[in-house]
């Protein structure tokens, strides 16, 4: 009797420690990093920095990308009062498990459509320009938002784009 209550709690132990590794964890910001957010077609401000993301449009692939990947491109506008230039690689996609996506200014169809994001965006300038993102077409329901991340002003923006899972394709 006593070895079987023995094995019994050791195998309690081990099924408890294998649940205790699988707790997901938040993402957590240095504690000097500032943060904002916000959602479609709203203006969100933070360190001199203003993003407004004013549409979203999604197109299925067009034979340059993997099948089952999509191209989401959002519209945004960006004014800069910052000393600090605003860096067009500071933007990426970020769905809700924290798969983060780059933009790609790729050679795309719909591209003389588009309007690409400068390098930078230097003090006192407004721009109003598109990124291109290659997704997997399920991440279009996973509360996508465009975060503006800079490591030069510890500054954290994202904007949420809601379900796009009914737009474009």
């Amino acid at each position: 009797m006593k070895l079987r209550s023995v094995l019994f709690l050791a195998v309690m132990l081990l099924i408890l420690a294998a649940c205790a590794q699988d707790t997901p964890t938040t993402e957590a910001l240095p504690t000097d990093y500032n943060y904002a957010a916000g959602e479609l077609n709203f203006s969100v401000a933070l360190s001199g920095v203003v993003v407004q993301v004013t549409d979203v449009q999604v197109y299925a692939s067009d034979g340059n990308i993997a099948a089952g990947y999509v191209y989401v491109v959002p519209t945004v506008n960006v004014t800069n009062q910052n000393e600090t230039a605003v860096s067009s690689r500071d933007f990426t996609l970020v769905d809700e498990y924290l798969n983060e996506y780059e933009s790609w200014q790729t050679n795309v169809a719909f591209g003389s459509a588009l309007k690409a994001m400068p390098d930078s965006i230097q003090q006192g300038d407004t721009i109003s320009s598109n990124h291109v993102f290659i997704v997997p077409a399920a991440s279009l329901q996973a509360n996508l938002k465009l975060r503006w991340d800079s490591p030069l002003t510890l500054s954290r923006i994202d904007v949420a784009l809601g379900d796009l899972s009914t737009v474009g394709q």
